[in-house]
């Protein structure tokens, strides 16, 4: 794809210059007065989220799509990278299970994304906001099956089927946003890495969010596509149980959600964590296969995690989950080790892959997010990407 940006490292607007976006294919360019025109001139009562690199605005384009209009703050040099990241990553993938990138604008120091406005939020803003009481939405079993295939669906084609394959480094449920079907989509990929061909795995700044980092990635920063299987298992039994990785009001012991699914796994208990707000109005047996599939995803040891094309497989029930021996998650291990560890040095600069290297089928959305991330905005106009594991042993 002839999306070679990166005129020098740090941030500022000559970062992008405008031979580059000309050279971009597949993605339409917008000019900043068309998407004035699109917001109503960004008017308050259209804006659907806010964070760290701006705020996304809710747009009518000119050709009668609806769209979610992510508008960069010029003064953010994380956003800046991000972009270019974001653009980067997605303009030549698509998946029905991926946001869809309808465009850019880059004019002066502005920096806009448009995607296709999906209407019912993200995961976080509505499961686990309280569900069907708060949002309105009606999460039954099978819509949660749904959303849990979709996002696995997704996952799968960027770990397996795009080449290079891509690692989208923060999985969560702020990340998986809901269209009208309540079909999931997975989004925000700022802080995606490519898999060059040959490579075990990327050594790179730690960035992501607390909860959802795999271990290994947290204390070594060796990135593979692991690191995500294990932010899917996470948010699988979010999906499932209808709460968040942790929870401090509940009772020490109840507050982790992982802590507390190994422990209902090992007394044979797991249908005990299904979310009860389903007034018992679901497959048990296939509950509590998704809670097995979520703890088989996160354990300690990367190896011993299927891929996600196995994932797929196991959660529709083509492939036995109860022939697999389940070892402790590593959130038990390691990142109860974190709170002792100092911080963990970097292994290397925060590197980009070229992407004119390779070739690529397919289109989506993304951003950033970090241990610190405000989760406010949906389309991830997000936060900044922390990096010391340090940062951690205040937080978990």
């Amino acid at each position: 794809m002839g999306c070679s940006w990166f005129s020098r490292r740090g941030g500022g607007p000559s970062e992008v210059d405008d031979g580059g976006i000309a050279s971009i294919q597949n993605v339409k360019i917008y000019k900043y007065k068309e998407i004035r025109q699109a917001t109503d001139d960004f008017n308050p009562h259209n804006k659907i989220g806010e964070g760290g690199f701006g705020s996304v605005y809710k747009g009518h384009l000119k050709d009668g799509k609806i769209a979610a209009i992510k508008v960069l703050s010029a003064e953010s040099r994380q956003g800046v990278k991000e972009f270019l990241t974001e653009i980067n990553v997605i303009s030549e993938i698509q998946h029905e299970n991926l946001v869809k990138l309808y465009g850019c604008c880059v004019e002066g120091n502005h920096r806009i994304l448009i995607y296709n406005y999906l209407e019912n939020n993200s995961l976080d803003k509505t499961l686990l906001a309280g569900g069907y009481t708060r949002s309105g939405i009606q999460f039954d079993w099978r819509t949660r099956a749904k959303i849990c295939i979709g996002v696995a669906k997704g996952l799968a084609f960027l770990h397996e089927e795009v080449r290079p394959h891509i690692i989208h480094r923060d999985i969560k449920a702020s990340n998986i946003l809901l269209d009208r079907d309540l079909s999931p989509k997975i989004s925000d990929f700022g802080l995606a890495r490519l898999m060059p061909p040959n490579m075990t795995h990327v050594s790179t700044r730690v960035a992501g969010t607390i909860g959802y980092l795999a271990p290994e990635y947290a204390v070594r920063g060796q990135l593979t596509r692991k690191a995500d299987i294990y932010s899917f298992g996470v948010l699988l039994m979010e999906i499932v149980s209808a709460r968040s990785n942790k929870n401090t009001r509940l009772p020490t012991e109840y507050q982790y959600l992982l802590e507390r699914a190994w422990e209902l796994y090992e007394r044979n208990e797991l249908v005990d964590l299904v979310d009860a707000g389903l007034n018992g109005v679901f497959d048990a047996e296939e509950a509590c296969r998704y809670l097995k599939i979520g703890l088989l995803c996160t354990q300690d040891s990367p190896k011993l995690r299927p891929t996600m094309s196995t994932v797929v497989k196991l959660l529709t029930g083509e492939k036995d989950i109860d022939t697999r021996k389940i070892t402790r998650p590593g959130l038990i291990s390691d990142f109860m080790d974190l709170k002792v560890r100092g911080p963990v040095v970097e292994t290397k600069p925060d590197d980009e892959v070229n992407r004119n290297n390779y070739t690529n089928p397919s289109s989506y959305n993304a951003s950033s997010s970090s241990g610190t991330r405000d989760n406010s905005n949906v389309y991830s106009s997000g936060a900044s990407s922390a990096a010391a594991v340090s940062s951690f042993s205040s937080t978990i």
